[in-house]
């Protein structure tokens, strides 16, 4: 077997000073080879390889410790949890191993495929929502002047380009800078950028999103005799009653209303809740149920009879939406409550009445309406969320008379049971 040479006699030997035995380095088409044993032994055919694009010869000593060190850092990252050629493939393009710039045109293309082409996003959501801030992230690090170095710098520079209008705390601040920093860890993580890329975390990215220095406008729930009135004025319109009743009276998201099924006479809701996780484990529909108006029993029941018979069908505007457009879907049906008389007149003298307000007004029952009420848990789950959510949600709002009728309510029945 022919001599090493020396020069590589010395790499071997860094190699093995930097990061242990096990190591193995070879040509292949005048190329790195590069292998590493489990437990140091080659001996029993348990050594993976990967081939490298580095030149063999003196000049890659830097570039192939480099390299070596960067899959180390990888295949020790509990989070990636990745062997030898995953490594490889995550640090490959690295400016660490090229010696070039990263080119963030490429990584910005690569994200973009990454979040559309896996499912986890649609096509039209990410360009209405989150492609814009990309760019402006894109932009900043590429400036010819004033750009950003790293990626604790680029967020702060983020939000003094772009967010000083925008309330701190507010959910808009921190979808913003929560996609800079998604950007950022795949440019580090998948497409080999320096870790010096990586995002704001913890106390830092908390700082930077800031606190909210007003509590939001909860919605207010539409109250029965408003309900009535709202059903009663949409006799003439029998598609948009349909729609009004349905999201009333069993509690529904308005964009629920594109995933409705019947089964068994009992009404399903299908999942609008779209991100990675329910990408990948969707959950099954759920069955709701009614909560009636004294003066409208039965309704709901006759509703869902309408609905799955196709006697009466949901807007127009709303069956011809493309499937998935789950926020267009709101967006229409508040337009068309917007254009109906009754709803206008409502609004004039409850003007903080949106059409999320039929919804809030199923939780107002559920709590406050039937002698009995039902528990929280149990209406949580017909609503389709958990019970913190309903709580922090649908559990902030009263008002003073519903507060003074529980309490003369609760004191009467115990005046009556003496």
């Amino acid at each position: 077997m022919a001599q090493a040479q020396p020069w590589l006699k010395t790499l071997r030997q860094a190699v093995k000073g930097d990061y242990g035995p096990g190591w193995i380095l070879k040509e292949q088409y005048d190329r790195f080879k590069i292998g590493r044993a489990e437990a140091g032994n080659a001996r029993h055919g348990k050594t993976q390889f990967v081939s490298t694009d580095l030149p063999f010869a003196r000049g890659s000593h830097r570039k192939v410790l480099n390299l070596i060190g960067e899959m180390v850092a990888k295949m020790q990252d509990p989070e990636l949890n990745v062997g030898l050629a995953e490594a490889y493939e995550l640090v490959r393009g690295s400016t660490e191993v090229t010696g070039a710039a990263i080119n963030w045109e490429e990584v910005r293309y690569r994200y973009k495929a990454s979040r559309v082409d896996s499912g986890t996003v649609k096509a039209s959501n990410y360009a209405e929502h989150e492609e814009y801030r990309i760019n402006r992230a894109f932009a900043l690090i590429t400036a010819r002047t004033g750009a950003a170095h790293d990626g604790g710098g680029l967020m702060r520079l983020y939000a003094r380009k772009h967010l000083m209008e925008v309330e701190p705390g507010s959910s808009g601040r921190k979808r913003n800078l929560l996609d800079v920093a998604r950007f950022l860890k795949f440019a580090v993580n998948k497409c080999g950028a320096d870790r010096k890329w990586l995002p704001l975390e913890a106390d830092d990215l908390k700082e930077l999103i800031g606190h909210r220095q007003t509590a939001p406008k909860p919605t207010v729930p539409i109250k029965p005799e408003e309900l009535i009135t709202l059903l009663n004025g949409l006799e003439s319109d029998p598609s948009l009653r349909l729609a009004v009743g349905l999201v009333a009276l069993f509690g529904l998201r308005p964009a629920e209303l594109m995933v409705l099924s019947v089964d068994d006479g009992n009404l399903k809701i299908g999942n609008v809740k779209r991100n990675a996780y329910s990408s990948a484990t969707p959950k099954p529909p759920r069955t709701v149920q009614e909560l009636p108006l004294k003066e409208l029993q039965g309704e709901g029941a006759r509703l869902v009879q309408l609905f799955h018979s196709g006697l009466v069908k949901l807007p127009k505007s709303i069956r011809n939406l493309e499937a998935g457009a789950l926020k267009a879907c709101g967006h229409t049906f508040r337009q068309y409550l917007d254009r109906n008389a009754t709803w206008q007149s409502l609004k004039a003298s409850n003007p903080e009445l949106t059409p999320y307000s039929l919804r809030h007004g199923y939780a107002w029952r559920a709590a406050k309406y039937y002698p009995q009420p039902l528990p929280l848990r149990d209406t949580a789950k017909l609503m389709g969320h958990d019970l913190k959510t309903h709580i922090r949600h649908y559990g902030q709002w009263t008002d003073d008379a519903s507060t003074k009728s529980a309490v003369e309510a609760s004191i009467q029945s115990l005046v009556g049971a003496s």
